[in-house]
């Protein structure tokens, strides 16, 4: 049985209200809950306009975000698949619950290089001036969607970085770890990406 679009809008509308009176109090979690309603209506809109999504596009707009993810399948971002013997340097493990207090989000530490592996152009923009944080450990991080409300990933230079405790809304934490350890406050990291990081 195929619902009309007309009904969905409606039922989406209806869930707005219900939304908000059922998002938990914490401001935090009802950002999250209303940025999840907003991107469940924009993922819907579209559906009114056309009636079906070309398959090549879909296609195209999951690979560019698995190259994103994994660029070129270089190992660049802190993704890359290469044994990691840790340094006295790399303060922070993969798993770790962390706070940039500049721009102000927390995130969780998916992997990490000793020093930034990253193409020239990204390190231009994202360090500017600050030549000596490419020498530094740099960490790939998911932004708690919380903090940034579209899912992101970002690579962060250590000295931008704190300790932070409490669990991360993301929808690729379930990808990397298979659970959190309230006692150690850290993120149990996945068998599978594990062995890159055997120290960690």
């Amino acid at each position: 049985m195929e619902i009309k679009p007309e009904f969905i809008f409606i039922g989406i509308l209806i869930l707005v209200p219900a939304q908000w009176f059922l998002s938990p109090s914490e401001t935090g979690h009802l950002k999250y809950h209303l940025n999840s309603l907003l991107s469940t209506v924009k993922e819907y809109i579209p559906s009114f306009l056309m009636s079906q999504k070309d398959p090549e596009a879909e296609a195209a707009e999951s690979k560019a975000m698995e190259e994103e993810m994994n660029p070129a399948g270089n190992g660049a971002y802190g993704m890359g698949q290469y044994i990691r013997q840790r340094a006295p340097e790399v303060e922070f493990r993969v798993g770790d619950v962390v706070f940039h207090p500049k721009l102000e989000f927390r995130g969780v530490i998916i992997g990490w290089d000793e020093q930034a592996i990253a193409p020239e152009k990204y390190i231009k923009v994202a360090h500017g001036d600050n030549k000596h944080f490419s020498t530094q450990p740099n960490y790939a991080v998911l932004i708690d969607t919380r903090d940034r409300f579209t899912p992101q990933m970002s690579y962060i230079v250590q000295e931008n970085l704190r300790l932070e405790k409490g669990t991360i809304w993301h929808p690729l934490v379930d990808k990397f770890f298979e659970g959190f350890d309230e006692q150690r406050q850290k993120y149990i990291l996945r068998p599978i990406y594990k062995k890159w990081y055997p120290d960690d």
